[in-house]
């Protein structure tokens, strides 16, 4: 027992020491950072070994973190340096650098370790999907893609959603309404979402509402590690989440596996159905440079990524329509407007669609105030000869960057009165300053299915508002708010809706 006792209080002293050498060391570097980055605005530090860290965790406590963000910049400047302990970070609402930000994919990285590539060594989307990847390869895959995400293939797109929506999908709302029912708008969207992938090429994959059930599951355990750490790490939800997107990816292998043998048997030269989303993500998984076609289990495990990708990012479309409520709580008079030109417009065809002015001017304004993706962090490496971050001198090697959607869209200096949700601001011709409007991301990365986005949620609001009368019937104590703490929206609460057949409405 006694020599246990030795070895055990020589280990710790021997740990103890090993801690406080490194902390040492992380305070010295963190001197050296803060000469090195000295010259870009910051604000007072809460202390010299915490940084900012209290301040960001006492605005992330009272949901305000991105607030905090805002009030940086309009004091500091365009471009703000934050600490976290002794970690740098630079925060920019610069369009000089945003613009190389989002088109200069060498300099200007995404991190390989983001918590939606995988959990705990179950990879969800990977690294190399149309989301996240980089490179040569991902650009082939890219140009590849855009002519099934192009505004002219919009009409092809239009015309299965449509038939869905108003038949099985319609129906399903029906009869869940019956005689009228309050229901979480958040669930039963994410439905009706995942159901227009059946009409895209995956009909053979999950069943919509289990499709919607196990994204949601992902989407609610991406952040736990982050935040839970250790206590996750030994629970029975990590190892069930693991189990979870271990066979949703396993359910995605075989369809893809599937229509692609059917693919390589028929050689045909016809092109493919434009609204085969599962063929042409198999085209464009076929070669990493142009020439050389790549092995039939790299192409179906690239499309397995890119498919767990396509149903995670169909969640921002039901956040956002559930946001645009949220903000129509206050706002009747707004909302009936939107109502009425919904329920009176015609829509047969996808030019239908776009004559519903008014409610594209609500979704935009929507966008802006609650746009899916908050922000974003990339890591610049620095021009070992100029040594520059924009406008000034860093010699760092490399330095993290953080951006905001939010920020830039809540910018006084872009937006009159960037609070108050306004959707006569979206007047025609009104075209933002370049960068201060980015819901859906710029430049290089900008989102690919940005178009089918709005066309499926102007579907979606057409079709429900003109067979349904909708009021908000929010939780007073728990009404549902924007968590600002979350790189990707999130909803706090639920978005309950009130729905009444609009034949027994009337």
């Amino acid at each position: 027992m006694a020599a246990r006792f030795c070895t055990e209080a020589v280990v710790s002293t021997q740990s103890t020491g090993f801690y406080c050498l490194k902390r040492s060391y992380h305070h010295i570097e963190s001197i050296t950072k803060r000469l090195y980055l000295a010259a870009i605005p910051q604000p007072p530090l809460d202390s010299i070994l915490s940084g900012h860290l209290p301040s960001v965790n006492k605005a992330k406590d009272q949901n305000k973190f991105l607030d905090l963000w805002i009030d940086w910049i309009g004091i500091y400047g365009k471009n703000v340096l934050f600490y976290i302990q002794y970690r740098p970070f630079i925060l920019t609402a610069d369009p000089a650098i945003l613009k190389p930000l989002s088109t200069d994919l060498t300099n200007y990285c995404k991190l390989p370790t983001l918590p939606n590539r995988s959990l705990f060594g179950q990879k969800i989307i990977g690294g190399d999907s149309i989301l996240s990847g980089g490179g040569l390869r991902w650009g082939i895959k890219r140009r590849s893609l855009s002519h099934f995400f192009a505004k002219n293939n919009l009409e092809e797109l239009f015309k299965v959603s449509k038939p869905h929506m108003e038949g099985r999908d319609l129906n399903r709302w029906k009869n869940l309404i019956q005689n009228g029912n309050t229901i979480e708008l958040h669930e039963q969207l994410s439905i009706t979402f995942c159901s227009y992938l059946q009409v895209l090429g995956l009909e053979k994959f999950l069943q919509p509402d289990d499709m919607a059930n196990k994204v949601a599951d992902i989407l609610e355990a991406i952040p736990k590690p982050l935040f839970e750490r250790y206590s996750y790490l030994i629970s029975s939800d990590k190892t069930r989440m693991q189990k979870l997107i271990q066979q949703m990816r396993i359910d995605a292998q075989e369809i893809t596996q599937e229509r692609y043998d059917e693919l390589i048997n028929n050689n045909s030269s016809e092109p493919l159905p434009k609204v085969d989303l599962l063929g042409h993500l198999i085209e464009a998984n076929k070669t990493n440079d142009g020439k050389k076609t790549n092995p039939p289990e790299k192409v179906v495990e690239a499309v397995v990524d890119d498919i767990m990708t396509v149903c995670l990012v169909m969640d921002n479309m039901v956040k956002q329509v559930c946001s645009l409520f949220m903000l129509l709580e206050k706002n009747t008079e707004i909302q009936e407007k939107m109502f009425e030109e919904l329920r009176t417009q015609p829509i047969d065809r996808l030019q239908d669609l776009n004559k519903l002015d008014y409610t594209e001017k609500c979704l935009l304004e929507s966008l802006r105030m609650s746009p899916a993706l908050l922000r974003g962090t990339r890591k610049y490496k620095v021009d070992r000869r100029t040594k520059r971050f924009g406008p000034y001198v860093v010699k760092e090697r490399e330095v993290r960057i953080h951006f905001s959607e939010y920020v830039m869209q809540h910018n006084p200096e872009w937006w009159t009165n960037p609070k108050v949700f306004d959707p006569e601001r979206w007047q025609p011709g009104f075209v933002p300053p370049a960068f201060s409007y980015m819901p859906f991301y710029a430049g290089s990365r900008g989102c690919l299915g940005k178009h089918m986005a709005m066309m499926m949620m102007k579907l979606t609001l057409a079709v429900l508002v003109k067979n349904f009368s909708i009021t908000q019937n929010f939780d007073a104590a728990k009404p549902p708010i924007m968590n600002q703490n979350m790189a990707v929206m999130r909803i706090n609460n639920n978005v309950d809706m009130h729905l009444t057949p609009l034949n027994l409405a009337q």
